[in-house]
């Protein structure tokens, strides 16, 4: 076990004061800077990686419109930020779109725990506002899903929390066949995101696996590799700077040291994701007790409030030293 340096000392704050005002004018102050603060989006290498790979199966998609078609997968454990990820990607696509018009270029479905295919194609008809979705047998939602992919001018299906799909309802009535026959038609290029328990699924259905890119796989970030932590000290200083860049602090927190990074990695397992919500949650406290930054002091008081009790870690090593 390492101690904290004496100068971070995280027992109190440099700016603004310890008491937290949660007035009705001050939790109106507190919700509009948390509101920007979900506006925010590092571009973090493994992430921008993603939109490549993303963008890459979108085009090729258009060139072998018709034929079978690719699909790739992203599995990464949970709060490695691939949802958020897909989001940014979204939005940056259509941003390259003329407005207006009935086409949905991208489909994007989030989908609940031991999904059958006519689940599936329930959620996927959702997503195009289809007021019937939960009537029809398989076949015939089926059929109006892939009307949809062709009405609406679909150039990519990306699937979230396709571990959900590690579920076989019979025998002969695999979900990842179903999806395999929308690749074989030609219907859509598909991405899978999904935490590690999908592993099992790939592995099962080589055939599903043949449609495939190479993965885009999310690992996460380990303190003893330099180049991770490399990573890791460009994401908090860039999202260090996007706080301050849109007025949530004054001043940057210079978050960036050593000893901060390495706490950061083990309350977050090395996932970015984690970082972003547990600094979400440290901003909340500087902003109640009038900080002009982001302090370790906060870092700390956000592991003890969220981190711990939502089970990211057992321990806080602002607090204790690194373990």
């Amino acid at each position: 076990m390492t101690s904290a340096p004496l100068e971070a000392d995280v027992r109190s704050p440099v700016t603004g004061g310890v008491e937290e005002r949660y007035s009705r004018e001050a939790n109106a102050v507190v919700a509009k800077m948390i509101g920007k603060f979900e506006t925010i989006f590092i571009r973090y290498p493994p992430h921008i990686e993603f939109h490549g790979r993303c963008d890459y199966l979108q085009q090729l998609g258009r060139e072998t419109k018709g034929l079978p078609q690719k699909g790739m997968r992203v599995l990464a454990p949970s709060g490695s930020g691939k949802t958020t990820a897909a989001d940014a990607y979204i939005r940056m696509a259509l941003t390259t779109r003329s407005p207006g018009g009935s086409a949905k270029p991208i489909v994007k479905v989030s989908l609940a725990s031991a999904t059958t295919v006519k689940k599936l194609f329930q959620s996927i008809l959702d997503q195009f506002q289809d007021g019937f979705s939960d009537r029809g047998t398989e076949h015939g939602l089926r059929k109006r899903a892939m009307a949809c992919f062709e009405r609406f001018e679909s150039e990519l299906l990306i699937i979230d929390e396709v571990q959900h799909l590690n579920f076989r309802s019979t025998a002969s009535n695999d979900v990842t066949d179903a999806l395999k026959a929308l690749l074989d038609m030609g219907v859509v290029p598909i991405v899978f995101l999904g935490t590690e328990d999908a592993q099992p699924m790939f592995e099962r259905n080589l055939q599903l696996n043949g449609r495939l890119l190479p993965p885009c796989d999310f690992k996460p970030l380990f303190a003893a590799n330099k180049g991770d932590m490399t990573l890791l000290g460009g994401y908090v200083e860039e999202l260090d700077a996007e706080i301050c860049r849109l007025g949530l602090m004054p001043e940057v927190g210079r978050l960036n040291t050593p000893w901060v990074l390495a706490a950061l990695q083990q309350v977050s397992g090395g996932m970015v994701g984690r970082v972003s919500r547990l600094a979400q949650a440290a901003l909340e406290i500087a902003i109640r007790r009038g900080a002009t930054r982001l302090e370790p002091y906060d870092l700390a008081e956000a592991v003890d409030r969220w981190a711990i009790p939502q089970a990211f870690v057992e321990f806080n090593p602002f607090r204790v030293g690194l373990r």
